[in-house]
């Protein structure tokens, strides 16, 4: 009855091994049916026609990994070709001649380590990345705000919008956040608020020149813009390595921050930027009143103005 198991008792030395199999693949019988064909060595076939021939009538039981996965009824003498005919479909032919191929391998599975991790556990895990990402998002706000001040505002805003729009991303593709894919988010949290420190510092050097601020934000983001896609670019090829060449979970990691890299290019750059524009456009201030003004030392009667914090 299919479903159910069934024992069989098998002597303990095994009649062949799979060292002694040549080929294994699926072929058809003489009225279409599928079947499995193999052949074997020299010294396989002489052994194998010499105890087919004393067991006829009897079932030859064919086992991979101690599991019995066919027993087929031995019928005549068999040689250096064979076949296994039954009720077989296509893709139970197929299976049981790829099961014939994997004993042929010299190969033998060995456990090394096995973990089994429980759903709570998982959930726990889970649970205390995101409190590790929300802690990292809030040290960061603080941090750009009392640094940069409004200026760290916008990439607040920025990060944000990088943060929405991959796991929007996500969420469309149907991805599951696990560990490792937390760990990706924060990694690319953290390029993309090394990004707006690069766009910032920038243009306080573009300040410091003499520009106004609306001439220092338009040449501070056009002057960043190579120096952001090569530091991405960098990452991008180390995340296609990951991908090709790591596991599950290191793929994970690695999908979730080719998303991240790829929205905080549009994040940082194109609306940290559009950011600035509103908020200058608005203003409609002059550059004076945009920046501060700082005394030289060691001068008197004369003022140059100096860059606030962007």
């Amino acid at each position: 009855t299919p479903g159910e198991n069934v024992f069989y008792l098998l002597r303990r030395q095994a009649v062949m091994t799979g060292r002694e199999l040549k080929t294994a693949r699926v072929g058809v019988g003489d009225q279409g049916e599928p079947n499995v064909q193999f052949t074997l060595n020299r010294e396989g076939a002489a052994r194998f026609k010499q105890e087919t021939g004393r067991n006829i009538g009897r079932r030859l039981a064919i086992v991979l990994d101690e599991r019995v996965t066919s027993a087929p009824v031995i019928e005549q003498p068999i040689g250096a070709e064979g076949r296994i005919r039954g009720h077989f479909t296509a893709a139970e032919a197929d299976e049981l001649a790829k099961v014939l191929r994997a004993g042929a391998l010299p190969a033998k599975m060995r456990y090394v380590q096995e973990l089994t991790i429980g759903a709570s556990l998982g959930r726990d895990s889970i649970r205390a990345g995101i409190l590790a990402s929300a802690a990292a998002l809030l040290f960061v706000t603080v941090f750009m705000l009392v640094y940069y001040r409004l200026s760290g505002l916008n990439a607040v805003v920025a990060l944000a919008a990088n943060l929405l729009i991959l796991l929007a991303a996500m969420a469309y593709a149907g991805a599951i956040l696990t560990l490792p894919g937390i760990a990706g988010i924060i990694l690319a949290m953290g390029v993309g608020v090394d990004t707006n420190v690069l766009v910032f510092e920038r243009i306080r050097e573009e300040l410091r020149h003499g520009k106004t601020v609306r001439a220092a934000v338009l040449g501070g983001f056009d002057r960043v813009w190579l120096t952001i896609l090569d530091t991405h670019a960098t990452v991008l090829i180390a995340a296609a390595f990951l991908f090709q060449f790591g596991t599950g979970p290191i793929k994970g990691f690695a999908v979730t921050l080719v998303l991240g890299l790829i929205a905080n290019v549009f994040a940082s750059y194109f609306v940290s930027r559009l950011v600035f524009e509103w908020v200058l456009g608005k203003r409609g201030r002059s550059a004076a009143d945009e920046v501060g003004e700082l005394r030289w030392p060691g001068r008197t009667g004369r003022r140059r103005r100096w860059p606030r914090r962007c």
